[in-house]
Protein backbone atom coordinates (compact mmCIF):
# COMPACT_ATOMS: atom_id res chain seq x y z
CA UNK A 1 0.00 0.00 0.00
CA UNK A 2 1.15 3.41 -1.08
CA UNK A 3 2.40 5.26 2.34
CA UNK A 4 1.82 9.13 2.98
CA UNK A 5 4.45 11.28 4.38
CA UNK A 6 5.04 14.99 6.07
CA UNK A 7 8.21 16.75 4.92
CA UNK A 8 9.71 18.66 7.99
CA UNK A 9 12.14 21.00 6.72
CA UNK A 10 14.01 23.21 9.37
CA UNK A 11 16.65 25.40 9.06
CA UNK A 12 17.53 28.49 11.34
CA UNK A 13 19.09 31.78 10.31
CA UNK A 14 22.37 31.28 11.80
CA UNK A 15 22.68 28.13 10.19
CA UNK A 16 21.48 28.93 6.48
CA UNK A 17 24.03 31.80 6.81
CA UNK A 18 27.02 29.62 8.01
CA UNK A 19 26.40 26.62 6.65
CA UNK A 20 24.85 27.09 3.85
CA UNK A 21 21.46 25.22 4.61
CA UNK A 22 18.84 25.99 2.39
CA UNK A 23 15.12 25.17 2.76
CA UNK A 24 14.65 24.36 -1.07
CA UNK A 25 17.86 22.04 -1.24
CA UNK A 26 16.10 19.81 1.79
CA UNK A 27 12.85 19.61 -0.23
CA UNK A 28 14.46 18.84 -3.20
CA UNK A 29 15.72 15.63 -1.31
CA UNK A 30 12.92 14.48 0.38
CA UNK A 31 10.89 14.88 -2.46
CA UNK A 32 13.31 12.71 -4.72
CA UNK A 33 12.97 10.15 -1.51
CA UNK A 34 9.69 9.85 -1.59
CA UNK A 35 9.92 9.38 -5.93
CA UNK A 36 12.37 6.40 -5.43
CA UNK A 37 10.20 5.01 -2.44
CA UNK A 38 6.72 5.37 -3.93
CA UNK A 39 5.77 7.94 -1.01
CA UNK A 40 2.81 10.46 -1.60
CA UNK A 41 3.54 13.89 0.12
CA UNK A 42 0.99 14.62 1.84
CA UNK A 43 1.89 18.38 3.15
CA UNK A 44 5.77 20.50 3.50
CA UNK A 45 6.18 22.16 6.97
CA UNK A 46 8.71 24.85 5.98
CA UNK A 47 10.39 26.35 9.30
CA UNK A 48 12.78 29.06 10.35
CA UNK A 49 13.19 28.88 13.85
CA UNK A 50 15.69 27.13 16.28
CA UNK A 51 15.79 23.74 17.60
CA UNK A 52 16.80 24.27 21.16
CA UNK A 53 13.19 23.44 21.57
CA UNK A 54 9.68 22.21 20.29
CA UNK A 55 8.62 25.94 20.59
CA UNK A 56 8.49 26.81 17.03
CA UNK A 57 5.08 27.82 14.83
CA UNK A 58 5.15 25.46 11.61
CA UNK A 59 6.24 22.42 14.53
CA UNK A 60 2.36 23.56 16.58
CA UNK A 61 0.69 23.72 13.43
CA UNK A 62 1.98 20.27 12.45
CA UNK A 63 1.09 18.90 15.74
CA UNK A 64 -2.38 19.97 15.58
CA UNK A 65 -3.25 18.72 11.91
CA UNK A 66 -2.03 15.21 13.13
CA UNK A 67 -4.02 15.24 15.85
CA UNK A 68 -7.04 16.36 13.83
CA UNK A 69 -6.08 13.07 11.45
CA UNK A 70 -5.35 10.52 14.43
CA UNK A 71 -8.29 8.42 13.80
CA UNK A 72 -7.32 7.37 10.71
CA UNK A 73 -6.70 3.78 10.23
CA UNK A 74 -3.25 3.91 8.59
CA UNK A 75 -0.40 5.28 9.92
CA UNK A 76 2.06 7.72 8.41
CA UNK A 77 5.37 9.31 7.74
CA UNK A 78 6.97 12.40 9.11
CA UNK A 79 10.43 12.85 7.40
CA UNK A 80 13.28 15.14 7.46
CA UNK A 81 16.74 15.23 5.83
CA UNK A 82 18.92 14.59 9.46
CA UNK A 83 17.85 13.96 13.32
CA UNK A 84 19.35 17.74 14.15
CA UNK A 85 16.68 19.22 11.56
CA UNK A 86 14.11 17.25 13.33
CA UNK A 87 15.83 18.42 17.42
CA UNK A 88 19.00 20.06 19.33
CA UNK A 89 17.08 18.55 22.23
CA UNK A 90 17.70 15.07 23.49
CA UNK A 91 15.06 15.38 26.59
CA UNK A 92 12.35 16.55 24.17
CA UNK A 93 13.15 14.72 21.75
CA UNK A 94 12.14 11.49 23.04
CA UNK A 95 9.32 13.66 24.44
CA UNK A 96 7.79 14.46 20.71
CA UNK A 97 8.65 11.48 19.86
CA UNK A 98 6.38 9.39 21.81
CA UNK A 99 3.47 11.68 21.00
CA UNK A 100 4.67 11.38 17.28
CA UNK A 101 3.72 7.36 18.09
CA UNK A 102 0.56 8.51 20.20
CA UNK A 103 -1.02 9.92 16.50
CA UNK A 104 0.19 6.97 15.08
CA UNK A 105 3.39 8.44 13.08
CA UNK A 106 6.69 7.58 12.63
CA UNK A 107 9.47 10.09 12.26
CA UNK A 108 12.29 9.45 10.50
CA UNK A 109 15.93 11.06 9.01
CA UNK A 110 16.50 9.83 5.28
CA UNK A 111 20.00 10.48 5.78
CA UNK A 112 20.58 8.47 8.94
CA UNK A 113 17.75 6.16 9.01
CA UNK A 114 16.82 3.70 12.25
CA UNK A 115 14.68 0.63 12.16
CA UNK A 116 13.04 0.79 15.23
CA UNK A 117 11.84 -2.36 15.08
CA UNK A 118 16.00 -3.65 16.16
CA UNK A 119 16.54 -2.38 19.95
CA UNK A 120 20.12 -1.26 19.27
CA UNK A 121 18.81 1.14 17.00
CA UNK A 122 17.82 3.36 20.20
CA UNK A 123 21.68 3.79 20.37
CA UNK A 124 21.94 4.97 17.31
CA UNK A 125 19.34 7.24 17.56
CA UNK A 126 20.51 8.69 21.01
CA UNK A 127 23.69 9.05 19.45
CA UNK A 128 22.11 11.35 16.62
CA UNK A 129 20.16 13.09 19.01
CA UNK A 130 23.28 14.20 21.76
CA UNK A 131 25.33 15.07 19.18
CA UNK A 132 23.62 18.20 17.41
CA UNK A 133 23.06 19.27 21.32
CA UNK A 134 26.62 18.90 22.65
CA UNK A 135 27.19 21.08 19.23
CA UNK A 136 25.05 23.81 20.41
CA UNK A 137 25.98 23.85 23.96
CA UNK A 138 29.58 23.97 22.85
CA UNK A 139 29.12 26.80 20.29
CA UNK A 140 27.11 28.60 23.13
CA UNK A 141 29.83 27.85 26.02
CA UNK A 142 32.64 30.00 23.47
CA UNK A 143 30.37 32.23 22.30
CA UNK A 144 30.40 32.69 26.37
CA UNK A 145 33.89 32.65 26.79
CA UNK A 146 34.31 35.01 23.85
CA UNK A 147 32.31 37.54 25.09
CA UNK A 148 33.55 37.37 28.61
CA UNK A 149 37.22 37.94 26.95
CA UNK A 150 36.19 40.42 25.49
CA UNK A 151 34.40 42.44 28.62
CA UNK A 152 37.62 41.96 30.63
CA UNK A 153 38.96 43.92 28.00
CA UNK A 154 37.06 47.22 28.16
CA UNK A 155 34.73 45.55 25.19
CA UNK A 156 31.10 46.44 25.13
CA UNK A 157 29.54 43.71 23.50
CA UNK A 158 25.66 43.70 22.05
CA UNK A 159 23.01 46.53 20.49
CA UNK A 160 24.68 49.60 21.29
CA UNK A 161 22.81 51.46 24.44
CA UNK A 162 21.33 54.64 24.25
CA UNK A 163 23.59 57.12 23.48
CA UNK A 164 25.71 54.90 21.49
CA UNK A 165 26.16 53.71 17.71
CA UNK A 166 27.42 49.90 16.85
CA UNK A 167 30.92 50.90 15.11
CA UNK A 168 33.65 48.24 13.11
CA UNK A 169 36.99 49.10 12.91
CA UNK A 170 39.04 48.41 9.46
CA UNK A 171 40.39 45.31 10.84
CA UNK A 172 36.64 44.15 11.66
CA UNK A 173 36.59 44.85 15.15
CA UNK A 174 33.21 45.78 16.75
CA UNK A 175 32.77 49.11 19.27
CA UNK A 176 30.41 51.34 20.09
CA UNK A 177 31.11 55.17 19.59
CA UNK A 178 28.88 57.89 21.14
CA UNK A 179 25.80 59.25 19.09
CA UNK A 180 26.07 62.96 19.72
CA UNK A 181 22.63 63.64 19.38
CA UNK A 182 21.40 61.18 21.68
CA UNK A 183 24.21 61.80 24.37
CA UNK A 184 23.64 65.71 24.79
CA UNK A 185 20.31 64.67 25.88
CA UNK A 186 21.48 62.07 28.04
CA UNK A 187 24.16 64.54 29.39
CA UNK A 188 21.20 67.15 30.15
CA UNK A 189 19.48 63.99 31.91
CA UNK A 190 22.18 63.83 34.24
CA UNK A 191 22.73 67.38 34.96
CA UNK A 192 19.00 67.69 36.07
CA UNK A 193 18.96 64.86 38.63
CA UNK A 194 22.08 66.54 40.26
CA UNK A 195 20.15 69.77 40.10
CA UNK A 196 17.43 68.24 42.07
CA UNK A 197 14.55 70.75 40.59
CA UNK A 198 13.07 68.10 39.37
CA UNK A 199 11.84 64.81 40.59
CA UNK A 200 12.73 61.50 38.17
CA UNK A 201 9.02 61.97 36.22
CA UNK A 202 9.25 65.06 36.08
CA UNK A 203 11.92 64.65 34.15
CA UNK A 204 10.83 61.73 31.94
CA UNK A 205 7.87 64.29 31.05
CA UNK A 206 10.29 66.72 30.15
CA UNK A 207 12.57 64.67 27.79
CA UNK A 208 9.46 63.43 26.16
CA UNK A 209 9.27 66.85 24.41
CA UNK A 210 13.28 67.17 23.76
CA UNK A 211 13.22 63.90 22.24
CA UNK A 212 10.68 64.19 19.58
CA UNK A 213 11.79 61.90 16.64
CA UNK A 214 14.19 60.06 18.88
CA UNK A 215 12.43 56.44 19.03
CA UNK A 216 15.08 54.28 21.28
CA UNK A 217 14.39 57.35 24.27
CA UNK A 218 11.44 55.38 26.04
CA UNK A 219 10.68 55.32 29.70
CA UNK A 220 12.32 51.96 30.66
CA UNK A 221 15.74 52.95 28.47
CA UNK A 222 15.89 55.81 30.54
CA UNK A 223 15.97 54.69 33.72
CA UNK A 224 18.19 51.62 32.51
CA UNK A 225 20.53 54.52 31.32
CA UNK A 226 20.72 56.70 34.11
CA UNK A 227 21.83 53.38 36.65
CA UNK A 228 24.39 52.34 33.91
CA UNK A 229 27.85 52.84 34.95
CA UNK A 230 28.71 52.27 30.89
CA UNK A 231 28.13 56.28 30.49
CA UNK A 232 30.95 56.66 32.60
CA UNK A 233 33.11 54.49 31.11
CA UNK A 234 32.97 51.52 33.07
CA UNK A 235 31.96 47.53 32.24
CA UNK A 236 30.89 45.61 34.32
CA UNK A 237 32.28 41.92 34.44
CA UNK A 238 30.00 39.46 36.39
CA UNK A 239 30.81 36.80 38.65
CA UNK A 240 31.97 33.52 37.12
CA UNK A 241 33.21 30.40 39.27
CA UNK A 242 36.02 31.46 41.12
CA UNK A 243 36.34 34.81 39.48
CA UNK A 244 34.58 38.10 41.56
CA UNK A 245 32.65 40.30 39.79
CA UNK A 246 33.84 43.50 38.75
CA UNK A 247 34.16 46.63 36.48
CA UNK A 248 36.77 47.22 34.30
CA UNK A 249 37.54 50.35 32.27
CA UNK A 250 35.95 50.64 28.79
CA UNK A 251 37.62 50.43 25.75
CA UNK A 252 34.74 53.41 24.55
CA UNK A 253 34.70 56.77 25.09
CA UNK A 254 32.53 57.82 28.04
CA UNK A 255 29.94 60.34 28.14
CA UNK A 256 29.78 62.06 31.20
CA UNK A 257 32.62 62.01 34.29
CA UNK A 258 32.68 59.36 36.75
CA UNK A 259 32.58 61.72 39.89
CA UNK A 260 28.79 63.03 38.10
CA UNK A 261 27.53 59.20 37.42
CA UNK A 262 28.38 58.51 41.22
CA UNK A 263 26.22 61.95 42.07
CA UNK A 264 23.36 60.95 40.19
CA UNK A 265 23.38 57.08 41.67
CA UNK A 266 23.76 59.01 45.31
CA UNK A 267 20.57 61.31 44.48
CA UNK A 268 18.67 58.67 43.39
CA UNK A 269 19.41 55.79 46.29
CA UNK A 270 18.27 58.74 48.45
CA UNK A 271 21.79 58.92 50.02
CA UNK A 272 21.89 62.78 49.81
CA UNK A 273 19.70 65.69 51.37
CA UNK A 274 17.19 66.35 48.79
CA UNK A 275 15.44 69.98 49.09
CA UNK A 276 11.57 70.57 48.77
CA UNK A 277 11.01 70.57 44.75
CA UNK A 278 7.10 70.58 43.16
CA UNK A 279 5.64 67.50 42.56
CA UNK A 280 4.44 68.59 39.09
CA UNK A 281 5.92 70.27 36.01
CA UNK A 282 3.69 73.00 35.51
CA UNK A 283 2.30 74.89 32.40
CA UNK A 284 3.47 78.30 31.47
CA UNK A 285 1.07 80.51 33.06
CA UNK A 286 1.62 78.73 36.61
CA UNK A 287 5.44 79.21 37.12
CA UNK A 288 4.82 79.29 40.83
CA UNK A 289 2.54 76.34 40.93
CA UNK A 290 4.88 73.89 43.46
CA UNK A 291 5.85 77.04 45.62
CA UNK A 292 3.28 78.63 47.38
CA UNK A 293 1.67 78.00 50.37
CA UNK A 294 -1.75 78.58 51.72
CA UNK A 295 -1.55 81.57 54.24
CA UNK A 296 -4.01 79.68 56.07
CA UNK A 297 -3.37 76.06 56.29
CA UNK A 298 0.30 75.72 55.42
CA UNK A 299 -0.83 73.79 52.48
CA UNK A 300 1.11 73.78 49.10
CA UNK A 301 -1.32 75.75 46.33
CA UNK A 302 -1.79 74.10 43.61
CA UNK A 303 -2.95 75.91 39.91
CA UNK A 304 -5.70 75.42 37.64
CA UNK A 305 -7.64 76.83 34.65
CA UNK A 306 -11.16 78.03 34.69
CA UNK A 307 -12.77 78.55 31.23
CA UNK A 308 -15.13 81.40 30.66
CA UNK A 309 -18.81 81.26 28.77
CA UNK A 310 -16.92 83.08 26.12
CA UNK A 311 -14.68 80.34 25.81
CA UNK A 312 -11.67 82.39 27.66
CA UNK A 313 -9.28 80.75 29.97
CA UNK A 314 -8.07 82.50 33.32
CA UNK A 315 -5.40 80.53 35.44
CA UNK A 316 -6.04 80.59 38.93
CA UNK A 317 -3.57 79.27 42.40
CA UNK A 318 -5.54 78.14 45.01
CA UNK A 319 -5.90 75.92 48.02
CA UNK A 320 -7.43 71.80 48.02
CA UNK A 321 -8.36 72.28 51.54
CA UNK A 322 -11.86 73.86 52.23
CA UNK A 323 -10.50 77.52 53.88
CA UNK A 324 -11.43 79.12 50.44
CA UNK A 325 -7.74 80.78 49.31
CA UNK A 326 -7.70 81.52 45.50
CA UNK A 327 -5.58 83.56 43.45
CA UNK A 328 -5.53 85.38 40.33
CA UNK A 329 -2.61 83.35 38.76
CA UNK A 330 -1.69 86.52 36.91
CA UNK A 331 -1.96 88.96 39.68
CA UNK A 332 0.71 86.57 41.70
CA UNK A 333 2.78 86.12 38.85
CA UNK A 334 3.15 90.30 38.00
CA UNK A 335 3.39 90.60 42.05
CA UNK A 336 6.76 88.30 42.02
CA UNK A 337 7.75 89.58 38.99
CA UNK A 338 7.88 93.44 40.15
CA UNK A 339 9.14 92.48 43.28
CA UNK A 340 12.40 90.28 41.25
CA UNK A 341 12.62 93.71 39.63
CA UNK A 342 13.20 95.37 42.78
CA UNK A 343 16.16 93.64 43.92
CA UNK A 344 18.93 95.59 43.17
CA UNK A 345 22.45 94.39 43.52
CA UNK A 346 25.35 96.27 45.80
CA UNK A 347 28.10 97.49 43.22
CA UNK A 348 31.08 95.71 43.60
CA UNK A 349 29.27 93.25 45.94
CA UNK A 350 29.04 90.53 43.47
CA UNK A 351 32.67 90.50 42.37
CA UNK A 352 33.29 90.36 46.38
CA UNK A 353 31.41 86.93 46.10
CA UNK A 354 33.34 85.70 43.35
CA UNK A 355 36.68 86.11 45.10
CA UNK A 356 35.06 84.49 48.28
CA UNK A 357 34.26 81.62 46.29
CA UNK A 358 37.74 81.69 44.35
CA UNK A 359 39.53 81.79 48.10
CA UNK A 360 37.37 78.67 49.16
CA UNK A 361 38.03 76.76 46.35
CA UNK A 362 41.35 77.77 46.66
CA UNK A 363 41.53 76.07 50.26
CA UNK A 364 39.81 73.24 49.36
CA UNK A 365 42.27 72.42 46.30
CA UNK A 366 45.09 72.74 49.40
CA UNK A 367 43.59 70.44 51.28
CA UNK A 368 42.74 68.26 48.95
CA UNK A 369 46.68 67.83 47.43
CA UNK A 370 47.33 66.82 51.68
CA UNK A 371 44.32 64.58 51.47
CA UNK A 372 45.67 62.89 48.19
CA UNK A 373 49.27 62.28 49.35
CA UNK A 374 47.79 60.76 52.50
CA UNK A 375 45.28 58.64 50.14
CA UNK A 376 48.30 57.23 47.57
CA UNK A 377 50.19 56.36 51.37
CA UNK A 378 47.10 54.22 52.01
CA UNK A 379 47.20 52.56 48.46
CA UNK A 380 50.75 51.73 48.77
CA UNK A 381 50.47 50.26 52.10
CA UNK A 382 47.35 48.25 51.00
CA UNK A 383 49.23 47.09 47.83
CA UNK A 384 52.39 45.87 49.96
CA UNK A 385 50.02 43.80 52.30
CA UNK A 386 48.46 42.14 49.47
CA UNK A 387 52.05 41.34 47.66
CA UNK A 388 53.21 39.93 51.71
CA UNK A 389 49.99 37.56 51.42
CA UNK A 390 50.58 36.32 48.36
CA UNK A 391 53.68 35.20 48.80
CA UNK A 392 53.02 34.46 52.49
CA UNK A 393 50.37 31.64 50.74
CA UNK A 394 53.16 30.22 47.83
CA UNK A 395 54.99 29.87 50.77
CA UNK A 396 52.35 27.80 52.61
CA UNK A 397 52.45 30.34 55.73
CA UNK A 398 48.43 31.54 54.78
CA UNK A 399 46.39 29.03 53.69
CA UNK A 400 43.75 29.49 51.03
CA UNK A 401 41.04 30.83 52.92
CA UNK A 402 42.73 33.49 54.83
CA UNK A 403 44.04 34.64 51.92
CA UNK A 404 41.37 35.07 50.33
CA UNK A 405 39.82 36.81 53.04
CA UNK A 406 42.79 39.47 52.62
CA UNK A 407 42.48 39.85 49.32
CA UNK A 408 38.97 40.64 49.20
CA UNK A 409 39.24 43.30 52.39
CA UNK A 410 42.20 44.86 50.35
CA UNK A 411 40.42 44.93 47.21
CA UNK A 412 37.63 46.59 48.60
CA UNK A 413 39.26 49.69 50.70
CA UNK A 414 41.25 49.65 47.34
CA UNK A 415 38.22 50.44 45.39
CA UNK A 416 37.22 52.95 48.33
CA UNK A 417 40.70 54.99 47.93
CA UNK A 418 40.33 55.29 44.05
CA UNK A 419 37.07 56.15 43.75
CA UNK A 420 38.42 59.45 46.74
CA UNK A 421 41.05 59.85 44.12
CA UNK A 422 39.20 60.16 40.66
CA UNK A 423 37.02 62.62 42.65
CA UNK A 424 39.59 65.00 44.35
CA UNK A 425 41.69 64.71 40.81
CA UNK A 426 38.25 66.16 38.78
CA UNK A 427 38.62 69.37 39.78
CA UNK A 428 36.91 72.23 37.76
CA UNK A 429 40.06 74.12 37.01
CA UNK A 430 38.41 76.78 35.08
CA UNK A 431 36.00 77.49 37.67
CA UNK A 432 37.81 81.29 37.76
CA UNK A 433 37.10 81.83 34.06
CA UNK A 434 33.91 80.57 34.11
CA UNK A 435 32.56 82.24 37.32
CA UNK A 436 33.52 85.75 36.56
CA UNK A 437 32.36 85.11 33.08
CA UNK A 438 28.94 83.90 33.93
CA UNK A 439 28.53 85.93 37.31
CA UNK A 440 27.32 88.82 35.22
CA UNK A 441 24.21 86.68 34.15
CA UNK A 442 22.83 87.47 38.13
CA UNK A 443 23.15 91.06 38.08
CA UNK A 444 19.83 91.56 36.70
CA UNK A 445 17.69 88.16 37.75
CA UNK A 446 14.17 90.50 36.46
CA UNK A 447 15.01 90.17 33.01
CA UNK A 448 16.39 86.89 33.26
CA UNK A 449 13.39 85.52 34.91
CA UNK A 450 10.96 87.34 32.47
CA UNK A 451 12.60 86.24 29.26
CA UNK A 452 13.31 82.47 30.66
CA UNK A 453 10.98 79.40 29.38
CA UNK A 454 9.28 78.02 32.12
CA UNK A 455 12.06 75.87 33.26
CA UNK A 456 14.60 78.69 33.51
CA UNK A 457 12.27 80.38 35.64
CA UNK A 458 11.52 77.37 37.99
CA UNK A 459 15.27 77.12 38.05
CA UNK A 460 15.81 80.68 39.63
CA UNK A 461 12.95 80.31 42.40
CA UNK A 462 14.17 77.05 43.54
CA UNK A 463 17.64 78.72 43.42
CA UNK A 464 16.31 81.74 45.12
CA UNK A 465 14.07 80.44 48.28
CA UNK A 466 15.79 77.36 50.24
CA UNK A 467 11.69 77.79 51.43
CA UNK A 468 8.74 78.26 49.81
CA UNK A 469 6.37 81.23 49.32
CA UNK A 470 3.61 82.81 50.98
CA UNK A 471 1.32 85.45 48.65
CA UNK A 472 -1.49 87.83 50.59
CA UNK A 473 -2.85 89.05 47.74
CA UNK A 474 -0.60 91.63 47.28
CA UNK A 475 2.97 90.84 47.86
CA UNK A 476 5.20 87.84 48.49
CA UNK A 477 7.28 86.58 51.68
CA UNK A 478 9.39 83.88 52.87
CA UNK A 479 10.71 82.77 55.75
CA UNK A 480 14.42 82.60 54.06
CA UNK A 481 16.44 83.10 51.17
CA UNK A 482 19.71 81.81 49.79
CA UNK A 483 22.45 83.46 51.48
CA UNK A 484 24.35 84.61 48.28
CA UNK A 485 21.12 86.41 47.21
CA UNK A 486 20.80 88.32 50.60
CA UNK A 487 24.14 89.03 50.10
CA UNK A 488 24.69 90.41 46.60
CA UNK A 489 20.94 91.89 46.43
CA UNK A 490 20.27 93.76 50.34
CA UNK A 491 19.44 97.48 49.46
CA UNK A 492 21.93 99.76 50.88
CA UNK A 493 19.36 101.76 51.90
CA UNK A 494 17.66 99.12 53.81
CA UNK A 495 21.31 98.23 55.78
CA UNK A 496 21.79 101.65 57.00
CA UNK A 497 18.26 101.78 58.16
CA UNK A 498 17.44 98.75 59.53
CA UNK A 499 20.39 97.68 62.10
CA UNK A 500 18.98 94.69 63.21
CA UNK A 501 18.36 93.12 59.58
CA UNK A 502 17.79 93.65 55.88
CA UNK A 503 14.65 94.44 54.60
CA UNK A 504 14.83 93.26 50.65
CA UNK A 505 11.25 93.09 48.57
CA UNK A 506 10.51 89.32 49.34
CA UNK A 507 11.05 89.51 52.92
CA UNK A 508 11.59 91.32 56.25
CA UNK A 509 14.50 89.72 57.74
CA UNK A 510 14.65 89.50 61.37
CA UNK A 511 16.99 88.44 64.04
CA UNK A 512 16.72 84.77 63.66
CA UNK A 513 17.18 84.93 60.28
CA UNK A 514 21.05 84.44 60.10
CA UNK A 515 23.00 85.67 57.29
CA UNK A 516 24.81 83.10 56.21
CA UNK A 517 28.32 82.66 54.35
CA UNK A 518 28.25 81.86 50.77
CA UNK A 519 25.94 79.16 49.10
CA UNK A 520 28.31 77.70 45.81
CA UNK A 521 25.85 74.88 45.01
CA UNK A 522 22.97 77.32 45.28
CA UNK A 523 24.83 79.95 43.42
CA UNK A 524 25.41 77.59 40.71
CA UNK A 525 21.79 76.66 40.27
CA UNK A 526 20.97 80.23 39.71
CA UNK A 527 23.68 81.26 37.42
Amino acid sequence: MNRVADLYIRVSTDEQADKGYSLRDQEERLRRYCEIKNISVRNVYKEDHSAKTFNRPEWNVLISNLKKNKNGKSSSLLLFTKWDRFSRNVSQSYQNIDLLHSLRVEPQAIEQPLDMSIPESKIMMAHYLTIPEVENERRALNVFYGMRRARKEGRYMGVAPLGYVNKITEDKKKYIAIKEDEAELLRWVFDKIIENNYNTEQIWKLVKEKAKGKRRFSRNNLWVAIRNPLYCGKIFVPAFKDEEAKFVLGQHEPIISERKFNEVQEILDGRRRKFPKPKIVSLDKLPLRGFLKCPKCQRMLTGSASKSRLGRYYYYYHCHAQCGVRFRAELANEAFEYQLKELMPIPGIAELFVDAVLEDFSNKIKKQGIDRKQMLTQVEELNNRLQKALIQKVDGKLDDEDYAYIKKDTREKLEKLEYNLSQLSDQNLEIERLLKSEYSKILNLYKLYSEGDIEQKRQIIVSMFPENLQFDGTRHRTQRLNSAVILIYANTKDLSRNKKGISLPFLDLSQEVSAGGVEPPTFRAVI
